[in-house]
């Protein structure tokens, strides 16, 4: 059954963007791959599509948009509360 709540803008990201609210403990799939949600995560919103040590990239749109502050796993919320933007500073050097 195809994801209905959950889409990946490339397919270089490393998160992907909820399109509808998840539940902790919802199970989506992304390219066959399953992934719990391990917390609410509201629509609009990121989650981690594979664990994300600190001071990882973050991708997003195929760009990197982030930089891991604490490790994420798999299934994590990411928001600003976990990463520190970069999108901004890679386009206005």
């Amino acid at each position: 059954m195809p994801n209905k709540k959950v889409i990946l803008l490339n397919p270089n990201d490393n998160v992907g963007i909820v399109i509808s609210n998840l539940i902790e403990g919802e199970i989506i799939t992304i390219n066959d791959i399953s992934i719990w949600a391990s917390s609410n995560i509201p629509f609009g919103h990121k989650i981690a599509l594979e664990d994300l040590p600190i001071g990882n990239i973050v991708k997003k749109y195929g760009v990197a948009i982030g930089k891991t502050t604490t490790d994420i796993k798999s299934g994590d919320h990411v928001h600003v509360h976990n990463i520190e933007s970069v999108y901004m500073k890679q386009f206005t050097k």
